[in-house]
């Protein structure tokens, strides 16, 4: 059942927390040409309801290095849950379920998913335009995260340009 939390303070020291412990992780377990971990996805934007799911995004190198890294953590416990050659995504479930998502470097996508967040976390505006679509999109789909996931995609894209156009992109870490 998808259920979304308030961002009260209590949770988001626990999501930042829990934030930070997989972070330390993934740079113990996996280094190798890691050159950024981030915090992503709803729990990473204050004020804005979310899933009590912590999404991290780690940047590699290149795509060689992604795939060490994504058997590196399964082998410390994660879940693979998506193979492919520009994504890799592991879960993890202790107390709150953590979603790693391994990109490389020459992958775009990574820098979606930041401008978007860099954009929800400035813009009250924007955050209740996702904050709706996530609403709608757990009422309609209770029980099926992809379909959750794809019926908030079309507000994801457009706020994703928005925030391309409004220049979000020239905040982006420099991943050397």
């Amino acid at each position: 059942m998808i259920q979304l939390k308030s961002h009260d303070r209590a949770r988001a020291e626990r999501w930042a927390a829990r934030f930070e412990a997989e972070r330390e992780r993934t740079r113990t377990v996996a280094p190798d040409e890691l050159l950024g971990v981030r915090h992503i996805g709803s729990t990473a934007v204050p004020e804005l309801a979310a899933k009590p799911v912590v999404d991290v995004l780690a940047v590699y190198a290149d795509k060689s290095a992604m795939r060490a890294a994504a058997r590196a953590l399964a082998a410390d416990g994660c879940v693979r849950k998506r193979d492919d050659p520009d994504w890799q995504v592991l879960n993890r479930s202790d107390e709150e379920t953590v979603v790693l998502h391994l990109r490389p470097r020459a992958a775009d996508t990574w820098r979606d998913q930041l401008v978007f967040r860099e954009l929800l976390r400035d813009s009250a505006r924007a955050r209740a335009a996702y904050e709706r679509a996530e609403r709608a999109a757990a009422a309609a789909h209770p029980g099926d995260v992809d379909a959750y996931t794809g019926a908030k995609e079309s507000t994801i894209e457009e706020l994703t340009e928005r925030a391309y156009r409004d220049g979000y992109d020239e905040r982006l870490p420099e991943f050397a």
